[in-house]
């Protein structure tokens, strides 16, 4: 679909939707980036998955690339709370090895691969370099952490500072801490960190077929009354 059908679309379904929820879009659109990713790896628990999307929405990070090895990623409605429709999901679950599938893929868009993780090179959250280019930070189940596979073709690698006897946190407070002391930061870096505007024309539409009841039949009825098909 073009985006001058996308945006005739966009203006078809927003008389279905209240000016209050079309406002509430445009606010978060200006905060949303795609400079920084998230991708979960093998995560099995669906309360810390579902957090982790969580805090992805709160902070306006797009985009949750979900590797899915043993594990099917579930999510928990009632800890998301939604989260999940607001946001980007790729799942990687068709191949035998995902996660090099998802390293590819990432690194094919000009991320860095950075995981999360204690290392003998690692930097801390406060040092991390944002100016550096985008970054996909990767996040693995607390009981094994990390594959080899990440470990061993990650660009570099964080940690999150701590001060007490336990050795790490909870993989849903480790997302939360580090996307948000990011976020904050790459907001007052002067960087180009906003969603450009064909990606928000493609967010308006996503959100109002999630927002809209019975989106799909009204859709149909759209290219129906134009075109004489329910098809673009």
């Amino acid at each position: 679909m073009n985006n001058k059908l996308k945006k005739q679309l966009i203006r078809y379904l927003s008389g279905f939707v209240a000016q209050s929820r079309l406002d509430g879009f445009e606010r978060v659109l200006h905060y949303r980036t795609r400079y920084i990713a998230v991708a979960l790896e093998n995560i099995f628990q669906p309360h810390n998955a579902s957090a982790v999307l969580r805090s992805m929405d709160c902070f306006g990070v797009q985009d949750a690339h979900i590797i899915e090895n043993e594990y099917e990623y579930r999510i928990n409605p009632d800890v998301a709370l939604g989260a999940s429709k607001w946001l980007t999901l790729v799942r990687y679950n068709y191949q035998p090895q995902n996660t090099e599938a998802a390293i590819e893929h990432l690194r094919c868009r000009g991320y860095r691969i950075v995981a999360t993780t204690p290392h003998t090179n690692d930097t801390f959250l406060d040092d991390f370099n944002l100016h550096a280019g985008k970054a996909a930070f990767f996040f693995g189940t607390e009981l094994e952490g990390l594959s080899e596979t990440v470990l061993q073709n990650a660009d570099e690698f964080l940690r999150v500072p701590m001060y007490g006897f336990t050795e790490s946190f909870n993989i849903s407070v480790s997302a939360a801490i580090i996307l948000y002391e990011l976020t904050r930061k790459l907001r007052e870096s002067g960087l180009a960190w906003q969603i450009d505007e064909d990606e928000k024309t493609d967010l308006r539409l996503q959100w109002l077929k999630q927002s809209v009841k019975h989106s799909d039949l009204l859709i149909k009825r759209f290219f129906t009354e134009r075109y004489g098909s329910s098809e673009n």
